[in-house]
Parts: structure tokens; sequence; C-alpha cells
């Protein structure tokens, strides 16, 4: 039915009406219509809103969420009530909290149960596709807190699903939030019996819980095999990293010294056609699915099982290679709001909007869901045990983490660590705007109240690899930086409360997914820079990403100056753009090896890893270097050794005195031994002399 004028729910007893004025009167009077009785509604405040006319209005009866209302006028037109804003209130919270587990398909050999959280639903109808193909149609109950559920006695296994949901006046066909397999693109869920996934054969690698212990190192599944130079066969696919090639992918990362792999994400995501791989690019941050495993990595996508345990056996094998796994989740938006799941399930209530009614979309995304919101909450924690219980993730790096609440950050922390103590959580912690109140918001300026996560520190990036959105030219291709600040930097960025309030929340980095490569930067800011100068330059930003205190975040190819032609936000260019050429690694197999040599270094010095500003205090002081040079020294004393590192940004010839009985063990790209009390240099680099008490 074609509505005149328009209705909506926005408090318990609350019911606004536009109305168009070509069709309003004087002294209106409107009428709540139930099933069986009528009720008159008490006007409240009337504003005029240029073309339309707004009534505030009352109800005096209790209005149930699951039932169908209309409003009439006094011409006996009718408006069918739509839910308002009532779904964003407290008290709705409250009422319709659910806190148990059990939302989507659960399977036994027995029976499947499904159940749905909507309060405002009056309608829920599930397709069923079995797998011969017969269709059944099945209307699930009402019960409390919102929830719809049925059950089917019958063995499902292998079949499809979805639903249709009647909130307003008409259904919409929806799949599950809840799912946790799916057919390709998402059109149907899959009903699976877990017992059927892929077993691990090896443990989650040791860690020691400390985040000054991680080595990060940030890939794409598809970026890593998509270039001609792989010689995998499985382009694009989980198992094209399983396909035993010891000098590229994970083989190759694994050497490095690595200790956690972040993954892009490997969730189902929107931009990629799952049947045809390569018509498309896209990084993934179009959340579509959040719980299944994205089926273009897959050989198979229609095949229920296949998407999950290819990732399994990926996985498993990441481990047998020494590295946890990280998981780039991407909760703060989704990729088309009218067609996710939540807002056809409870229109407005997963996303944020603002005090005159309009969505927000600080994530520049076209949306930002809302966090703070009980349901949600439940559900990016239930997500997370999801991910950790059956694929065996032991870190999360999550995407613009400055949207989400503090609460919910703090609550991750607390749900993590109770399946693996020695998780790491990590994230962008940008300052941007949100409806959150600024106290409560999961951003850096909050990073105090947060002190067991760590942040990509985009202070770090900009001052040693250049500005990412100007022209200035970092410490790294021989810019002229403060001494102190460079000591805030290497120190961890928490001394003084420079920027955090430890030094396990500075998460180094000049280089990731996002923005230009260092060698694309370098490129852009000096055109006169050759290929050994730029390589020269990346020495040194790789030494001071590694040897800082904090957190090492390294980028896929940024040890063999990966290219992305130019190229500054590569999220859909193609994949000559985006692939990892592995030609480079052999070009530039010395900056290769300069990596491995530093990671070395930092894991066998603990003096590199200190987890405490006392600590840093104590160990840490600028060693004397020449003020007219751009080369910044620092002493770092430990039990029963002293080293001097140098970092230096120039061609000029220097001499570096760090005293008597020094033994050089670093020189520029490369561990080395020596006795150089004194050495002269010309060179940009690092250089680290040890001192055994």
């Amino acid at each position: 039915m074609k509505s005149e004028f328009f209705s909506y729910l926005d408090g318990f007893n609350l019911i606004t009406i536009i109305v168009p004025n070509e069709i309003n009167g004087y002294n209106k009077k409107f009428n709540l219509i139930a099933e069986n009785e009528t009720i008159p509604l008490t006007i409240l405040h009337i504003e005029s809103l240029g073309s339309e006319t707004k009534y505030t209005t009352e109800v005096n009866e209790t209005i149930s969420l699951n039932e169908s209302y209309y409003v009439s006028d006094e011409e006996r037109r009718l408006s069918f009530l739509r839910i308002g804003k009532v779904v964003r209130t407290e008290l709705f919270d409250m009422m319709y909290e659910y806190d148990k587990h059990d939302l989507g398909a659960t399977y036994t050999k027995e029976k499947t149960i499904f159940k749905l959280w909507s309060p405002v639903a009056k309608e829920i109808e599930l397709e069923l596709v079995l797998t011969n193909g017969m269709r059944q149609y099945i209307d699930l109950t009402y019960h409390t807190n919102g929830l719809w559920q049925t059950e089917i006695f019958q063995d499902l296994e292998g079949a499809k699903y979805r639903y249709r949901v009647r909130v307003n006046e008409w259904f919409k066909t929806i799949t599950d939030p809840y799912a946790i397999s799916s057919t390709a693109n998402g059109t149907y869920a899959y009903i699976v019996n877990p017992n059927k996934f892929r077993k691990f054969e090896y443990t989650i690698p040791e860690f020691s819980g400390k985040r000054v212990d991680a080595v990060i190192y940030e890939a794409s599944i598809r970026d890593l095999t998509s270039s001609p130079t792989s010689k995998a066969v499985n382009k694009g696919k989980f198992v094209g990293l399983l396909e035993g090639h010891k000098d590229e992918g994970i083989d190759y990362i694994s050497k490095l010294g690595v200790t956690h792999l972040q993954l892009l994400p490997i969730y189902d995501f929107e931009g990629v056609d799952e049947l045809s791989q390569f018509s498309s690019y896209n990084w993934g941050y179009n959340p579509s699915q959040y719980n299944v495993v994205e089926g273009s990595f897959s050989t198979d996508p229609n095949n229920p099982y296949k998407r999950i345990n290819e990732l399994i056996e990926l996985i498993d094998y990441i481990h047998k290679k020494g590295m946890r796994v990280s998981m780039d989740v991407v909760y703060n938006h989704v990729y088309n709001m009218k067609t996710f799941p939540f807002e056809s399930l409870v229109p407005g209530y997963f996303f944020r909007f603002d005090r005159s009614g309009i969505k927000t979309q600080s994530s520049g995304c076209g949306n930002d869901t809302a966090s703070e919101r009980l349901m949600m909450h439940h559900f990016v924690l239930q997500s997370i045990k999801h991910w950790m219980n059956t694929f065996k993730i032991s870190a999360f790096r999550f995407d613009l983490m400055g949207l989400h609440d503090i609460e919910l950050m703090t609550k991750v922390n607390i749900v993590t660590e109770s399946i693996d103590p020695h998780v790491m959580i990590y994230g962008e912690g940008w300052i941007m705007e949100s409806t959150v109140p600024k106290e409560l918001r999961s951003n850096m300026s909050n990073s105090q109240f947060m002190p067991n996560i760590s942040f990509f520190n985009d202070t770090f990036r900009d001052t040693i690899k250049g500005g990412t959105f100007s022209k200035t030219i970092g410490y790294a291709l021989g810019g002229k930086v403060k001494k102190n600040d460079l000591y805030y930097l290497f120190t961890g960025s928490a001394i003084d409360r420079y920027k955090f309030s430890n030094p396990s929340q500075s998460l180094n980095y000049i280089e990731c997914h996002d923005n230009h490569t260092f060698y694309d930067r370098a490129k852009i800011l000096n055109k006169s820079l050759t290929e050994e100068e730029i390589k020269d330059y990346a020495a040194l930003a790789m030494a001071f990403v590694v040897l800082s205190q904090g957190v090492p975040f390294i980028h896929a190819g940024q040890s063999f100056l990966r290219t992305k032609q130019g190229v500054e936000n590569s999220y859909k260019s193609s994949d000559e753009i985006n692939q990892i050429d592995w030609s480079l690694k052999d070009k530039h197999q010395d900056l290769v090896n300069t990596t491995r040599d530093l990671i070395k270094l930092r894991k066998q010095h603990r003096v590199f890893r200190l987890d405490s500003n006392t600590k840093i205090k104590k160990q840490i002081r600028i060693q004397t270097t020449s003020p007219e040079k751009n080369t910044i020294g620092f002493q770092l004393t430990d039990l029963n050794k002293t080293l001097c590192v140098y970092f230096k940004n120039d061609y000029e010839h220097e001499l570096l005195t760090p005293g008597p009985d020094y033994e050089l063990i670093f020189n520029k790209d490369h561990i080395t031994s020596g006795h150089e009390n004194d050495l002269v240099v010309n060179k940009p680099g690092c250089y680290i002399f040890i001192k055994e008490d």
C-alpha cells in the first residue's frame, strides 16, 4: 500500500508523523490502528519542515514491536508505522539484549536449529534448499528478547538456506549474518558439520606474549602469488601458497625471522567475483559476510567445506614455518548498508546516525557500524571467537579502530586472552569524528586507557619516511629532523607521553598496504635518486623500524623495494600494480639480507625489546654526535654489554667514535665482525658497535 504520509516509531510511546503540505490541514488528528482497536494519538509538537509538517505524537498504549500498526489521519488515510529511532534508545538495548552464543544455524545430524535476532520483525521465513534441489519454506517463531527460531528434525548437512524478513511493509531476502559457510558470491548460506573441518597438525608457535617480541609482516593472499614471477600454479589462492616454492611466499617470509604474518582480509568481501577472480581486484575492505571465508581465494567457492579447509591448511602450514597468523578485521563498516542483513533485520540499529537521523560515514565507506550497541558489541566478540577457535588466529589488526568504543576493544582483549593468553591486538587508532563521546573512542588520544593494545604510529611513519600527504622529506630519505624527535621515536614514542603510555603500544612502520611504498615515495620526492641510493635509504629505514623500541611492522616486498608503479591507493588497481614481483627479491638480495640480519640482532639483544618506560630511561641515552650532522647515535646498556647504534642519512664523510673496546657488529646494511674503535663512514645506513663488560 502506498502511503500519502509517513509515520515512524521513534520511542516506545513516541510516534513521529511527516505529512506533505498538500494534504496537511489544521488541527490534525491522528489515530494508531492496531489489529482490533483504534487508539488516539496525542500531538505534543508541530514543526514546519518547508514542504512538509512534522508531528510529534504520543500513544498511551504499549506497542509490540513485532506486530503491525497503521497511523490514520482525519481523512482516514493510512500510513504503515515504520520502525524509527526507537531501536537506538537505551531502553531498546536493555529490553532486547540476547547474549547467548547460538545465533545462526546450529547443526547436528538429528536436527538443525535456526536462530535470528530481530525484535522488530513482523515475519521471518526460512527458505531451505535441500541437497537434492527441493525447496522448503518454513516460518520462524518469535520468542523473547528479539529471538526468532525454528528447528528442523532431519540431517541438513550441505543444504543451502536464506531468509525472507518483513520489518515494515515489505519482505526482504537476506543471507544469515551469522553464517560460517556460503555459496559463491554469498547468495545462500550453507549448513555445515564443524566436525568435518580439517584438523590442525601443528600447534600455534610459541610466543612470549610480550608485544615487543613480535615482528609483524603484512601480506595479501592474492598479491603473494598473482605475479608471473611466482612459481605458484594456483595463483591468488590459499593453496597457491602451499606449492613448495622455498624462495618465495610463506617460506621466504619465515626465513626473515618474522613472528606474525598478518593477512589482508580473508573474510568474505565484495568487489571480486568469486567465480571469476581475476576479472577485478580488491584489497577486501568491503565486508559482506564476517564469519565466512572469502571464496575468491578458494579453488571451489561453491563447495561448502573447500574454502574453510583450504584456509585451515594454509594456516597450519604457516604454523609449521614458525609464524603466528594475524587477521585483518573490518568491523567498523560494511560494503553496502542497505543490502547488509543487519539493516534488513533491525533497520537503523547496527549503524550510527547523527542527531538529525542521518547516517554517519566517518569511515569514508558510506556507513559506520555502532559497536557501542549491545548486539553489535556481542556480534564482534563472537565473530572474533569464531576465527580464533576455528582457524587458530592469534592476532587481530583492527581497521579504523578509532571508530570503535573503548569498552568493545577492552572486551576484545579479555575475550581473546581467555582463549590465547599470548594474543596480540592492534589497529588504526586514528583520531576520527564519531557519535561516540571523545573520551570513549578507541583512538590514540585515549591510548592510556588501552595499555594492552598497539597502535599504528603514523608519526613514526611520516618522520622516517616523509609526509604521507605532503612533500616533506623524511629522515630516512635525507631529510632534516630534530634529534629529540628521533630519540622519542627510537625509544617507543612513550617517554614523556610523547604519543603512548608504554613502548608496546607503538607499532613502528614506514610502509603498509595503504599509501605509497617506500620506493615509490622516494622516487616521487626526489626523482634524481638512483636505485642504489634508494636501496641505501631503504636499509636505513628498515633499521629504524626493526631496532626501535616498540613493535616492528614490515610490508610485503618492502625488503626488496616493492613498487606499485607510483599508485598511492591501490585498493582496486590491477594485479599488475598490486602483485609481488619476486624477481625483485633476487635483484635486491642484499636488502633482503639486511632485513634478516636486523631482525636477528633484535632477537639476540633484548635491549632492543624493552617493555617499560622505566627500563628505557635507565638503559638508553643519546650518544654524542656532531651537532652539524644529521647522524644520531644511541647508547644501549644491558647486564654485561653496551651497544652503540648510529643512524646516518647522508653521503658525507664522518667519523663514528663510540669509545675504546667497542667492536663493530653491523656495518651499514649487514652483520659483520671487527675490532674498530672508530669508523669512517660515507653512506646512509645503520652502524652498530658492541662492548662486552
